[in-house]
């Protein structure tokens, strides 16, 4: 395995592990922000952030794609000063776009949240600025093979907002706890600014629209994506509501969907952590190569979405009204709609990644448009019959849809089989007879230890995954020449930062 591919594995893996402590600090947000606030303080705090993290999206200029599409081509190259001007080129564009959005924020909320303190609202205005001058700071290691390091800034924003924001509340009640969100902002560009000052230059530190027109529209299409994914992730809370007045089913959905956002969002940042590895080979012709890490990650990722499924199925009755009460059992059910939409959500997120690596960034867009288009046509027929339950199997129905027409036209660009994707989902159907045996905690505990073993056996038995994989996986793991460290692979020389 060559050393970018070890670089990839390591650096994903690292994500996987940062999901969890991002998954703990929203969980700690969650149980201690609301109840120290009341819920007068909570529901401002909530609607001036809501407020401000659309817009943040908006001020977004599609950089992670623009990052990892177009940085791996300096760095074959070894054009380390044709890189700094790329850079500080998109940094420029990015504080303009933060100045805008951040002036924008001000006004909206100035005119609309008259009862709020102006300075609350300054505060805010400027907290936005810094997250759009950092955001570039971080998505430029993304393009550089260091997707931990891109990681990196999601959890200090959420251990600095957890810790901040209540020492904030306490001392100065929501202006307080604003400022810690400023606070926060300002702690991660400073050490955004810190890792990626060499890769920085002051005299290209200006907007070149004529230089910068090329990555621009490419960036701007994939934030038309953003949104559009933003909305139908939006949608079915309000789809509920409109076809099923029944407040409670809007709660199980929103539960159910909240949880399945947790773990998906999951597939994703694993997938985009491989997009300069992927990148490089395409760039060099290494066509098959590419092929078989497209391939090997669509069947490890399933695998993994084989086991969330089994989970539902298993332990889902004994979970959910253990970690949300007795009242939400229905809630289980809605889960296993969801826990299959991750089998599709795995080929749109590796299509995607692919619009990415061959520059196909409207493909991206038309699939969601369909996605979000045919999550309002089937939506309303679903819930109107099931309820919450009809939300989550649209959910499902979209998402299959969308994927279905991204796999179709991105295999007209490079071939790659799903037939082990196939043959993974299929085995685990043997193990379905295992409901009937369902009972107390420690006997469905039991029964999903069977399943892993034995589902695990079938899959190296069938050489539908081989040790060899697996050891080159861990190698690449536990390999200390990979640790971040770009500059020892070929044409990266210079790349010391």
């Amino acid at each position: 395995m060559i050393d970018e591919a070890r670089i990839a594995v390591r650096n994903a893996s690292f994500l996987l592990a940062q999901r969890g402590f991002h998954i703990v600090a929203s969980f700690l947000f969650a149980v201690l922000v609301p109840r120290m606030m009341g819920p007068g303080n909570y529901g401002r705090y909530a609607l001036i952030t809501s407020l401000y993290l659309w817009l943040v999206w908006g001020s977004d200029l599609g950089s992670s794609q623009v990052m990892v599409r177009y940085i791996p081509h300096f760095v074959l190259r070894g054009e380390k000063e044709k890189l700094q001007k790329f850079f500080s080129n998109l940094l420029a564009a990015s504080l303009v776009s933060g100045v805008l959005y951040a002036c924008l924020y001000l006004l909206l909320t100035s005119l609309w949240l008259t009862d709020l303190d102006l300075i609350l609202l300054i505060t805010m205005s400027a907290a936005l600025l810094l997250r759009a001058a950092a955001h570039p700071f971080f998505t430029l290691f993304l393009g550089l093979n260091k997707a931990a390091h891109w990681g990196m800034g999601e959890i200090l924003r959420h251990w600095s907002i957890l810790i901040l924001v209540i020492i904030g509340f306490y001392l100065a009640s929501l202006p307080g706890a604003c400022l810690g969100l400023w606070l926060t902002e300002l702690i991660v560009l400073s050490i955004g600014v810190w890792w990626g000052k060499s890769y920085f230059s002051w005299t290209d530190l200006r907007l070149d629209m004529h230089y910068l027109n090329p990555y621009l529209r490419f960036g701007l299409i994939f934030l038309i994506f953003n949104l559009l994914s933003a909305a139908f992730q939006c949608s079915g809370e309000v789809l509920v509501r409109l076809f099923y007045p029944d407040y409670v089913q809007v709660g199980y959905f929103g539960l159910a969907h909240n949880v399945y956002l947790t773990i998906s969002m999951v597939i994703p940042q694993f997938t985009i952590a491989f997009a300069p590895f992927m990148v490089t080979l395409q760039v060099q012709g290494k066509t098959k190569i590419l092929r078989q890490w497209i391939e090997q990650l669509i069947n490890g990722l399933t695998v993994g979405g084989m086991f969330v499924v089994f989970g539902v199925l298993l332990l889902g009755n004994n979970l959910v009204p253990l970690v949300l009460g007795a009242a939400y059992r229905p809630v289980t059910a809605n889960l296993f709609p969801l826990s299959l939409t991750l089998w599709v959500q795995i080929l749109s997120s590796v299509a995607i990644l692919l619009t990415v690596v061959y520059n196909y960034p409207k493909t991206a867009v038309k699939s969601a448009v369909i996605r979000l288009a045919a999550l309002w046509i089937f939506g309303p027929f679903l819930i109107a019959k099931w309820g919450s339950l009809g939300g989550c199997f649209a959910v499902l129905l979209a998402s299959a849809i969308s994927a279905s027409y991204l796999t179709w036209r991105m295999k007209e660009v490079i071939t790659y089989s799903l037939r082990k994707w196939a043959s993974i989902i299929a085995l685990g159907f043997i193990f379905l007879p295992l409901l009937w045996l369902q009972a107390s905690w420690s006997i469905n505990v039991l029964l999903y230890a069977v399943f892993v073993v034995g589902y695990c056996t079938i899959l190296f038995f069938l050489r539908i995954i081989t040790f060899a994989e697996v050891v080159a996986v861990g190698r690449a793991l536990h390999s200390k020449n990979a640790i971040f460290n770009v500059s020892k692979s070929p044409g990266n020389e210079y790349l010391d930062g």
